[in-house]
């Protein structure tokens, strides 16, 4: 019996000292640049018990793949195409493993090694999305904030990779792997956390008008709002929102809120414009849209609504001219005198939105309109 339990510690004395070997082989075959054969002896030590903890296997494991990936010879890259992410997860479990803190603070040893492979491996995250390996690209993220603890130069942070950041990434990356449940949960920690990025709101209100629920896109338009008061994409999501609605009086509101923090801004004005021009409010509309004129002359949309105002104004004059009686001559030369002031100013914004955009109902308007106006030369040009 005693024989038996003396052979059994004498084999597991064995294959530990053959593991503790491997670990010894993989420093060797990294010396001697035997990348391929320091790669297998690094990943046996790796999974196995009596060396899995071993904080110098990992630091050489780390080297190893950091040789691969960073190797001009295609042969050698070719020998791991997760290099990268290999050397990363090599050089965190290497500390974390550093119970005498050796590795943490030998100068210019892991915790450098560290940030350049995390550099790496933030690069290759970005090819992994640009490629749409979105779990792969996940991973990275996963991996870079692991090693955020071992940050001790302040490298990552340095080089952007911080927490928010790499919460930001995912819920980048989730957003165009089409989980919309991540996508909320990163969404809501980034919110959280007040992170200055308005395109989390932005994206956010797309996802909800997306599945057509409007009070979860003003929700977040209001909590965007807060950070970034001029951005002008909350700003018209919200407009297009109400607009839906048909609520008048908030989009006023809303829209002269807009107007103040970009005045320069011509669709605003238009928009107004037409609003106003919807609840009767005439000379309002009339001046939003000669905000919006000066500001850009040849706006088609803005001179083609002005046009039509001002030709539905002068039939409004005809209507009243219509219908007064044949004695009331003095009432009918000025009520006819008033149409044509409309008629011809009409005449001036349908031109602008024709030299624009030379569709045939504008065509057709201006024909009519000069013809009205007893100008057959001009009647002549859009026939």
């Amino acid at each position: 019996m005693r024989n038996i339990i003396t052979a059994a510690l004498v084999s597991i004395t064995a294959i530990s000292f053959s593991q503790s070997n491997q670990v010894q082989n993989a420093s060797n075959y990294l010396r001697n640049k035997e990348f391929d054969k320091a790669k297998i002896a690094a990943d046996a030590a790796a999974v196995h018990e009596t060396t899995i903890n071993n904080p110098k296997l990992w630091k050489y494991r780390g080297q190893i793949y950091q040789e691969i990936y960073f190797s001009k010879d295609a042969a050698i890259r070719a020998l791991d195409i997760e290099a990268e992410e290999k050397a990363l997860d090599s050089y965190i479990k290497c500390l974390k493993n550093d119970k005498d803190n050796f590795y943490k603070e030998e100068e210019g040893g892991v915790k450098g090694l560290i940030v350049q492979a995390t550099a790496a491996v933030s690069n290759k995250a970005n090819a992994y999305k640009i490629n749409k390996e979105y779990e792969k690209a996940l991973y990275c993220y996963d991996l870079l904030e692991q090693a955020l603890p071992y940050d001790f130069d302040q490298g990552m942070k340095r080089a952007n990779i911080t927490k928010e950041k790499l919460m930001y990434y995912k819920f980048d990356t989730y957003k165009y792997a089409a989980n919309k449940e991540k996508t909320k949960e990163y969404a809501d920690k980034l919110i959280a956390s007040k992170y200055k990025e308005p395109r989390v709101y932005t994206d956010m209100v797309k996802l909800a008008l997306i599945d057509r629920d409007t009070t979860k896109a003003l929700e977040y338009i209001g909590k965007g709002k807060l950070m970034f008061e001029d951005n002008m994409e909350l700003v018209n999501s919200e407009i297009n929102i109400y607009l839906a609605r048909n609520k008048t009086d908030e989009l006023k509101t809303k829209l002269n809120d807009a107007i103040n923090l970009a005045p320069d801004n011509e669709v605003l004005h238009a928009i107004l414009a037409n609003l106003y021009q919807k609840t009767n409010e005439k000379e309002k509309a009339e001046q939003e849209y000669l905000k919006a004129l000066e500001i850009k002359p040849d706006y088609e949309i803005a001179n083609y609504n002005l046009g039509v105002m001002y030709f539905n104004s002068g039939n409004e004059w005809n209507e009243k001219l219509g219908s007064l009686p044949p004695k009331e001559t003095a009432k009918a030369k000025e009520y006819e005198a008033k149409a044509n002031e409309y008629f011809k100013k009409a005449v001036v914004n349908f031109e602008k939105s024709y030299e624009v955009t030379p569709d045939k109902a504008t065509k057709q308007q201006l024909r009519k309109l000069f013809l009205r106006l007893g100008e057959t030369e001009k009647a002549d040009k859009y026939k």
